[in-house]
């Protein structure tokens, strides 16, 4: 495969980029496969008419990625196992690492508590053989109950336990609610920075997916119109509460404005409301407004504990078929045993008092970050589990990413979550929730504020 030749006139950004993402793509697409031999620096810089140092540069950042090895001798080799979604895995945990890169809630003890104290009462029990056979596709009559019940207190949505359907976790339901809105093929829209898990779905679903312009509220209502006009687009999939990654609120008008125009083109509108118990003073879903035009889906991951793996999705009847058809092909039921602690929690209180300290905890880290990081910490929702940090000047944010990462602290860039061409924002998501204590966080926040002054290196600069 010594002869390989890329076409990066078509792919924007600095040419060591460019190289870098057609190595991605190929990859993808079976042209490069492992073990493929990659031209030297030198012949594949003759070949683009770029420099030996921007190739080199273009290697070095494949290899970052866990696309290339290179071996002293023998030239660079596409990896036995190069992953296309490269960007969305940290290496693994090491001793003095300190992982802000995965939105993990923070650890919270009395769900541990709660979840010993439920399986004592389980044991106790002499009715449990309801638990073991296979159960209704969208989950038990009493979990459901439950379940409508907290997103009433915690999330602002007045749900009908009829309506719901249990999923195992937030992903799922996702994957159920687009799946009954979109077939292979259609356009699914989104913002232009936009949450990793909605790339994975399209391309597994072989979706088109397009990015809308965004401002500090979230999608522009103009950006939608226009691509409703345009597109065709089968879904708009959202975050309003807590945006992630960029952390912002969407206001009262702005989600007015969205469903209006949701509305207008009929176009269904995927609402992820999974951090809005965070934000109590928050305006009510979009799904308020416009219950017929919405799949409104969280899950009790971010608010009580991911290894519970109950998600929800409430959505018109229309769709209803479709939801229950993609749940019963991918996981068939909500493991009963989950379920059943889920409801025990909601039922008890104790899932109220979780949702609390995790408010607290986050406010606690939050002020943590507020403080080292001074106007750095940006204007994201003192709320939210991240920070949307913007770079200053000439930083790049996967350079600032690979220089944290050297001194131990793992963070996320921008081009993770842009959608499309390489978003212009230079920026990194730091996520607060997933260190295993504030002390943590602080260690790993002084780190990356140390890195700022750094920014006038010119070993940074972009080679372009």
């Amino acid at each position: 495969m010594s002869e390989w030749h890329p076409d990066i006139a078509t792919i924007p950004g600095p040419r060591y980029r460019a190289i870098a993402e057609a190595i991605a793509q190929d990859i993808k697409a079976g042209r490069l496969s492992a073990g493929d031999r990659l031209p030297t620096h030198r012949d594949l810089a003759y070949r683009l008419g770029v420099t030996v140092g921007t190739v080199t540069r273009a290697y070095a950042e494949a290899q970052r990625l866990g696309l290339l090895v290179g071996e002293v001798g023998r030239g660079s080799f596409i990896a036995q196992r190069a992953p296309a979604d490269a960007l969305y895995h940290a290496p693994p945990e090491r001793d003095g690492v300190v992982d802000m890169s995965l939105n993990y809630p923070p650890a919270e003890p009395l769900a541990e508590t709660a979840l010993r104290d439920s399986l004592e009462n389980l044991a106790r029990r002499n009715d449990l053989a309801h638990l073991l056979p296979y159960g209704k596709f969208d989950g038990p009559q009493e979990v459901r109950q439950a379940v409508a019940a907290w997103l009433g207190r915690q999330h602002r949505f007045p749900a009908e336990a009829d309506r719901l359907v249990l999923t195992t976790g937030g992903q799922h339901a996702i994957s159920a609610a687009i799946a009954a809105v979109a077939e292979p093929g259609d356009v699914v829209l989104c913002g232009a920075l936009t949450w990793t898990g909605i790339r994975a779905i399209a391309e597994m679903m072989r979706l088109q997916l397009r990015g809308l312009a965004m401002d500090g509220e979230g999608v522009l209502p103009e950006a939608f119109d226009v691509a409703c006009r345009t597109l065709s687009p089968r879904t708009l999939y959202l975050i309003p509460t807590l945006q992630n990654p960029t952390g912002t609120i969407m206001g009262e008008g702005r989600r007015a404005a969205l469903a209006h125009i949701a509305e207008r083109y009929g176009v269904p509108i995927v609402e992820d409301d999974i951090y809005g118990f965070l934000a109590p003073d928050a305006p009510a879903p979009i799904a308020t407004r416009a219950p017929e035009q919405v799949l409104y889906l969280t899950s009790l991951s971010k608010s009580l504990a991911p290894g519970l793996r109950i998600g929800c999705l409430a959505a018109p009847r229309r769709f209803q078929p479709r939801i229950m058809a993609a749940v019963r092909a991918t996981t068939w039921m909500v493991p009963p045993l989950m379920g059943e602690i889920a409801a025990d929690w909601i039922n008890s209180g104790v899932a109220d008092s979780i949702a609390a300290n995790r408010r607290q905890e986050t406010a606690r880290r939050q002020a943590i970050a507020r403080a080292v990081l001074g106007p750095l910490a940006g204007s994201a929702s003192p709320q939210a589990y991240h920070l949307w940090m913007k770079l200053p000047a000439p930083w790049r944010a996967t350079d600032f990413v690979a220089e944290a990462r050297q001194r131990g602290v793992l963070i996320a860039p921008t081009d993770v979550f842009a959608v499309g061409r390489r978003h212009e924002e230079e920026a990194v998501r730091i996520c607060l929730g997933s260190p295993a204590s504030a002390e943590a966080v602080r260690q790993g926040l002084n780190v990356l504020r140390e890195l700022i002054p750094q920014a006038a290196d010119t070993r940074y600069l972009a080679v372009v």
